[in-house]
């Protein structure tokens, strides 16, 4: 009999973290699981670490990498081929699970097989585990679900809102319909994964926050920032949103604007030419930027209005 859900752990060189993610996952109150970790050929001890579960009767499948990808999505890629669950849950490496993630995601996703995608709400900790915040995708307070087209709409034209691939259990069947362009890229893939899964199907999102989401000074994010790989990506997805019919109208400038705004205020890029280059690829989207940014605000304005008013209720 096939477990209902197989749980991918994407390691590389988070030895630190390893065996707390491992013990927070096999500890689970749900039981019915696999488990394949995968070791992206780390330079830190993690092998040592991982080969304490060689013989744990939740563990599947151990795969450690001659050489190293370059990107956690193919690594991804590679666990979904291997992974026998109705339902797959990407638990990164360096983060921790409350012991019902998979017991209260399961019960907001079975029974209704037009769900592909169940995410809950998250605390931020940092190296040490300290908790320094909490986040979600919509600051709901109770289940919500949303239709893929309103899940985009709502919550991933500015961004990926869906922060932490641990905070989600998706269904298998439908990674099978999506393009696997996301693995192509190293800053975004993630946003445009979300995306072509929501667009397959529906999503739920549970208010409880059952994930610990570790932000570390290693962060990548902020190295493809510099680069301007975070931008180029970025509009990559812009287009497949247009494509998908999410950006149109109102919505494009919106997007437009919130990207020529967050390039204008960055001091993050390693050169002015760089950032210039970034200007340059979203100019070319309008012929009104200053308009699109004045859009952006009040876009962001009347969304926060609501909130508060769906909060009073």
């Amino acid at each position: 009999m096939n477990p209902s859900v197989s749980v991918i752990i994407p390691n590389y060189n988070h030895a630190p973290f390893l065996k707390e993610r491992i013990d927070s996952v096999i500890n689970q109150h749900y039981d019915n699981f696999e488990v394949i970790i995968l070791d992206d050929c780390s330079k830190d001890n993690s092998r040592e670490v991982i080969e304490q579960y060689r013989n744990h009767p939740k563990v599947k499948h151990i795969v450690y990498n001659e050489a190293n990808s370059g990107s956690t999505f193919i690594q991804w890629h590679k666990g979904f081929r291997l992974a026998e669950g109705e339902y797959i849950w990407i638990a990164e490496s360096d983060d921790v699970a409350d012991l019902d993630f998979l017991a209260k995601l399961t019960a907001a996703i079975n029974g209704d097989k037009s769900i592909t995608i169940a995410a809950s709400a998250l605390y931020y900790i940092d190296e040490q585990g300290k908790v320094t915040g909490k986040g979600s995708i919509s600051k709901t307070k109770k289940t919500k679900y949303y239709s893929g087209k309103d899940f985009i709409k709502s919550n991933m034209l500015l961004g990926n809102h869906l922060m932490n691939a641990s905070s989600a259990i998706i269904r298998k069947s439908a990674i099978q319909d999506i393009p696997s362009n996301y693995t192509k890229l190293r800053a975004s893939g993630d946003y445009l994964f979300w995306i072509e899964l929501a667009n397959c199907g529906n999503v739920v999102e549970v208010p409880l926050p059952l994930d610990y989401f570790r932000r570390s000074s290693s962060c990548v994010t902020f190295r493809l920032h510099a680069s301007g790989v975070a931008f180029e990506e970025a509009h990559i997805v812009y287009n497949r949103l247009r494509e998908l019919g999410c950006a149109t109208g109102y919505y494009r400038h919106v997007i437009v604007g919130f990207r020529l705004w967050e390039i204008s205020k960055s001091t993050r890029f390693s050169s002015a030419d760089i950032k210039r280059h970034c200007l340059a690829i979203w100019k070319k989207e309008t012929r009104t930027p200053r308009l699109d940014i004045a859009l952006c605000y009040f876009h962001g304005a009347m969304r926060k209005t609501g909130r508060i008013i769906r909060n009073l209720w």
